[in-house]
């Protein structure tokens, strides 16, 4: 028996001293996906079993995991969700007559190059239309999508950010953009980047903000550059007078200042209307004096008249009471002597339009105003009220400085003392059947009339 089993372990040595040593390769030996991931196959030449280890990346799966003689296994890998290149690697492995042989299939994974998109924009108060801000501000929310890491900056130092940057998927960004502080308007952008390590994405959110905000006795006013190339108040002016106070007195022939008119509770004829809503919307009415910084009474002749064209009065510093050009090239008509300008572009051929005024956000309308013809009288009437409109104030006045003429107490006689001067302002009328047939023209204001005002940036 025991040379039975001397003869067996000769044997197996024998065998053993036979087996050939590993032979192993194999094809490709390095291999790259794209960010999305996938499969490819390895062949594999070997003269016995093999198997493939993966390492510890976690990025990668086999299938088979071991084999016998030739053949190939395949490798899987995982989307790529991040900002970077990946590496990772599998061994395969041979072992014969204590010997192994190895060799190692080196794997690289693309990521996807950066990308982010504004997918909602919401603002509170809304926005007229989109990627246009008014000059109030706002707060912005943007709804921004990216694949990766995302930043976010703003050009403008007063427009505030919740977030600056993020990570891939959808995020809400809040931006406070505060009142314009250019008149002019300005352009804000924000600046996005979403980069990778193949590259990515800048890009740019640009929106305009609108200017024309005067802030003035407290008071915040909006203006409009219209088509003449002038910068206008799309508001009539609400200011009072240092030592002055608002009247709601018809007697008042003098009061300079007088509350803004409404229609009465039952719709036959206007009434002062004292409601801060209603002052705030329509302004203030202004005698000719008061506009144009005097107190009434203080003009007494042509000369002084003539000399406040242009004039800054009551209005902020930097504009003026409107001139006879300033009607003229803003809407074409005006009474004699001022010539028709037909090129004008609120002239519609034959007058001055609102409407068309209004398209450019003029926000004109017939305000009515207090009608006292000179400073003989004693009362003053309401000027602006129709039987055929009931239900709405018809026409009325605005303030100029432009002198247009004058009456003496005696006829043709200086010596006898002014009774009234007249500036050249508007008179817009809406009283016609179509908003298309309603007129802003320019007329003669008598300077005890109590009208609003418009003011305009001076040059």
């Amino acid at each position: 028996m025991k040379k039975f089993f001397a003869i067996l372990a000769a044997g197996l040595f024998l065998f053993a001293a036979c087996e050939p040593a590993p032979v192993l390769s194999v094809s490709p030996n390095q291999l790259e996906f794209s960010a999305e991931g996938g499969s490819q196959s390895i062949s594999v030449t070997a003269n016995n079993v093999w198997d493939v280890i993966p390492d510890n990346s976690g990025i990668i799966t086999v299938s088979p995991a071991s084999g016998t003689g030739n053949g190939y296994f395949t490798l899987t890998v995982k989307p790529n969700t991040t900002a970077s290149i990946l590496s990772a690697s599998v061994t395969v492995v041979c072992t014969s007559r204590d010997e192994t042989a190895r060799q190692t299939v080196s794997i690289s994974q693309l990521c996807q190059a950066g990308s982010i998109s504004l997918e909602k924009l919401e603002c509170d108060p809304p926005q007229a239309a989109d990627k246009h801000l008014s000059a109030e501000g706002c707060v912005m929310k943007m709804t921004l999508v990216a694949n990766s890491a995302w930043t976010i900056r703003c050009a403008a130092s007063d427009v505030t950010l919740d977030a600056t940057g993020g990570n891939a998927g959808t995020t809400v960004v809040t931006a406070t953009v505060p009142p314009c502080p250019v008149f002019e308007g300005r352009k804000i952008e924000f600046m996005l980047s979403c980069q990778t390590a193949i590259g990515g994405e800048d890009a740019t959110l640009g929106f305009t903000q609108d200017g024309g905000i005067v802030v003035y006795g407290g008071e915040t006013y909006h203006a409009v550059k219209m088509k003449d190339g002038k910068w206008w108040m799309k508001e009539n002016l609400r200011y009072v007078p240092e030592g002055m106070t608002p009247s709601s007195d018809l007697n008042n022939v003098t009061a300079g200042v007088y509350y803004p008119l409404v229609m009465n509770a039952d719709n036959t004829g206007l009434a002062f209307s004292t409601d801060a809503a209603v002052i705030k919307a329509k302004g203030y009415l202004y005698q000719a004096e008061v506009a144009l910084g005097k107190k009434v009474g203080d003009l007494t002749t042509v000369e002084a008249a003539e000399a406040l064209n242009g004039t800054q009065g009551i209005c902020p510093k930097g504009w003026h009471v409107p001139t006879s050009d300033d009607i003229i090239n803003l809407v074409g008509k005006a009474v004699s002597p001022l010539a028709t300008k037909t090129d004008a572009p609120y002239y519609d051929g034959k007058n001055g339009s609102i409407v068309m005024l209004n398209e450019d956000g003029f926000n004109m309308d017939a305000f009515g105003s207090v009608s006292i013809l000179d400073n003989t009288k004693t009362a003053g009437t309401f000027l602006g009220w129709a039987k055929g409109y009931p239900e709405k104030i018809s026409s009325g006045m605005f303030c100029g400085s432009t002198y247009a003429g004058v009456t003496y107490n005696t006829k043709d006689d200086p010596a006898s003392g002014v009774k009234n001067l007249q500036f050249f302002g508007f008179m817009p009328m809406t009283n016609k059947a179509t908003e298309a047939e309603y007129t802003c023209n320019g007329s003669k204001v008598s300077y005890r009339i109590a009208a609003p005002l418009r003011c305009v940036k001076d040059n």
